[in-house]
């Protein structure tokens, strides 16, 4: 099993990606936990009562699940299909449609609900798409001919598809390539040319021959 990623209280990024609205079902009755009723109306004070399906921030949930409180339903966007499609077929996921943080919070999620799978469905799908990135950048200085075509479907669309972690890795990997343009501009290039003394021999015969 691998280990959580370390949560930053003041990172920004972190407390957008735990805005993800989830579903938990109360242990047992919350005291004035109606306000968290579906329709959102709940009057103060309230009791929720225990199995009622309420969804919640997933910092929420996560709180309630530490404390034995709730249990956490398994996201859709984390299910069984979509863990197949990570195995089978990365590339073609638009993962940044379902979350721009889909990595960081399926990740908590697999922690909490102990499903070992999901994680390692997880660092497969990212180390798949990080590849792809890669290819789709080219080498250093080389243009790549796999990001100007247009016959690829799958990547021209690719770019599209791209969480936040990803965006960076790709925003990254072009901010890479612009400095290194810069650094070899700085040489500058020249033109290489024969030799004059190449033609020497030649016109040594052709005295010798008059």
């Amino acid at each position: 099993c691998r280990a959580m990623p370390a949560f930053d209280f003041w990172d920004i990024d972190e407390i957008l990606a735990e805005q993800l609205e989830v579903t938990v079902r109360p242990e047992h009755a919350i005291n004035g936990g109606g306000l968290l009723q579906p329709s959102g109306s709940g009057p103060v004070g309230k009791d929720l009562p225990a199995g009622t399906k309420v969804q919640v921030p997933f910092w929420l949930a996560q709180s309630l699940v530490r404390r034995n409180t709730a249990t956490l339903e398994l996201p859709t966007i984390y299910g069984a299909a979509a863990q197949e499609d990570l195995r089978h077929d990365p590339i073609v996921c638009r993962l940044g449609d379902k979350s721009h943080y889909y990595y960081e919070v399926g990740l908590r999620v697999a922690h909490l609900l102990k499903e070992n799978q999901l994680a390692e469905d997880l660092f497969g799908g990212l180390q798949k798409r990080a590849a792809e990135i890669v290819q789709l950048l080219g080498n250093l200085g080389v243009m790549s001919t796999m990001q100007m075509s247009t016959l690829n479907q799958a990547t021209a669309v690719f770019p599209c598809t791209l969480t936040r972690v990803e965006q960076d890795m790709y925003i990254g990997g072009r901010e890479a390539e612009s400095h290194f343009k810069q650094w070899t501009d700085r040489f500058g290039s020249y033109k290489m040319k024969a030799s004059h003394l190449i033609d020497a021999p030649s016109a040594k015969r052709t005295r010798s021959g008059a």
